[in-house]
């Protein structure tokens, strides 16, 4: 490690200024992408705390957070956002990476807060995932619940596995 430390070049160029500046406000640079459906969001919200003239302003040094909340058109707070809503800045960047609806909702919007600053997303809609009902059960021509028909699910034949090898298999007795 020495030997590679001695042998980098020195710069004698300036060293990049830095300066002191105050968050005045923060940019939503990556919009919250929901999916057609509850889940995961497709794109994740990136933030970015900016001066008065859009410059970054590293927070990241310090303990400030940046939470991430929904609101429903009418601008009232709903629940439904999972993950971690809460998180710290790496330099002047808040890039959240977990975050889910899992409520459904129309015109939603994800509203960004630290401290006296925010910033707030397009609204955007989810809807719950669709489910499947379990079809109706039918009777052949003789009134047996027995058809010729080759479709069958998974769940029952694992729960005619189940009766079988409870039946037949258990006991010292064979029943089969």
């Amino acid at each position: 490690f020495h030997l590679q430390v001695a042998a980098e070049d020195v710069s004698r160029d300036e060293p990049k200024t830095s300066y002191v500046s105050r968050v005045s406000r923060l940019l939503l640079v990556e919009e919250p992408l929901a999916g057609e459906f509850v889940g995961p969001l497709v794109q994740q919200p990136r933030l970015m705390a900016v001066d008065d003239q859009g410059n970054c302003v590293s927070v990241g040094v310090t303990t400030l957070t940046v939470t991430a909340s929904l609101k429903n058109a009418d601008g009232e707070a709903v629940g439904g956002l999972e993950g971690n809503a809460t998180i710290l800045f790496s330099s002047c960047w808040a890039n959240f990476s977990d975050l889910s609806v899992l409520s459904s909702g129309e015109n939603l919007t994800m509203v960004f807060t630290l401290k006296d600053w925010g910033a707030q997303s397009r609204s955007f809609s989810v809807k719950n995932v669709p489910t499947t009902e379990a079809p109706a059960a039918s009777t052949t021509d003789d009134g047996s619940v027995f058809s010729s028909s080759t479709a069958v699910s998974a769940g029952s034949l694992c729960l005619i596995s189940v009766i079988y090898e409870v039946a037949c298999c258990s006991t010292s007795i064979p029943l089969c």
